[in-house]
């Protein structure tokens, strides 16, 4: 049914500081609706894969997940309807605003905003980064992959895996417990966990195709450690080569490279922790960022190891 993370809504108190760190640090093109109030961010040929509305008080952020056409949109609209999720139809407006043919919204268990959407157009536009890179891998996978960290975690698996029919890529317990969620060949698009504390964003992850555009990032971060969340390193289940910059609302995008693929054979596992190395979550409380550090100690002490599998670097090494 869901093919794909389609695009994000950001609603934010923060636009103009948005704007600079989208395009300047991170190489999204930026394509001002409305001065002031509203903001599409580019990432490829698509017309937006974020949408930024101006807004007081608390910042939120919500997901449109894409399917194939309006006979999946039915499909989606039936199964939420059946398992008690109240949905509201996309009005005209709505849907202009993000360049879909069709949409519906309801609320996730958590009360995020979800929005299940089909027909994202092209821009009419070649998409122009924000300062030079390779892009950003998308197209069939997607944009990328969210990360929630939720108050509700087993309602929240249950709409995600039987209601919209994500299947798991795998799961960990230690330092917290999560679930990966996959629609598509990325490892996950989704991924929800459960630390104990209150329901939040936790990160958004993008992907470079290039491996220099993300040391370029992190060198750009290093300038104010403090924007960074989690430290440079790389995970365990999908291989990506990451660090987390914090955006202007306080929550983070993941900013990474080379992840793997998966298909039909995939076998879920229960993961020995979140990364390989490095990835200092500066976030986790005292005792759990410890722990955080012995599952690392004890990964290096077995020579665990993940192949590198790259994109376009390796399409340009051959011609």
């Amino acid at each position: 049914m869901i093919r794909a993370l389609s695009y994000v809504i950001v609603g934010t108190p923060n636009l103009p500081a948005w704007q600079k760190q989208a395009a300047e640090h991170i190489g999204l093109q930026v394509e001002v609706v409305e001065p002031g109030r509203c903001v599409r961010l580019r990432a490829d040929q698509k017309v937006q894969r974020l949408l930024l509305e101006a807004c007081e008080g608390e910042p939120s952020m919500g997901m449109g997940f894409e399917v194939g056409d309006a006979e999946e949109l039915e499909q989606a609209a039936q199964a939420l309807t059946a398992a008690g999720y109240p949905i509201t139809r996309g009005t005209e407006q709505e849907n202009a605003l993000r360049g879909v043919a069709g949409m519906l919204h309801f609320r996730d268990p958590d009360g995020v905003r979800i929005e299940v959407a089909w027909g994202l157009a092209d821009a009419a536009s070649p998409f122009v980064p924000g300062r030079p890179l390779g892009g950003f891998r998308t197209g069939e996978l997607g944009i990328g992959h969210v990360a929630l960290i939720t108050a509700h975690f087993e309602q929240m698996c249950h709409l995600y895996k039987e209601v919209l029919g994500f299947k798991v890529s795998d799961r960990a317990r230690a330092p917290f417990r999560v679930e990966f969620l996959h629609v598509n060949p990325r490892h996950h698009t989704l991924g929800i966990a459960h630390t104990g504390g209150p329901a939040k964003i936790y990160h958004m992850m993008l992907e470079y195709n290039d491996f220099d555009d993300l040391g370029r990032a992190y060198d750009m971060a290093l300038a104010d450690p403090e924007c960074i969340g989690v430290t440079l390193g790389r995970h365990i289940n999908d291989h990506v080569t990451s660090f987390y910059l914090k955006n202007p609302d306080g929550w983070m995008f993941e900013l990474g490279w080379a992840g793997r693929t998966i298909g039909p054979d995939w076998e879920v596992e229960e993961l020995q922790g979140m990364s390989l190395w490095g990835h200092d979550r500066t976030w986790l409380p005292p005792d759990k960022r410890e722990e955080a550090r012995q599952i690392l100690k004890r990964l290096a002490a077995q020579g665990m190891r993940a192949p590198v599998v790259t994109t376009s670097q390796t399409a340009k090494a051959r011609q």
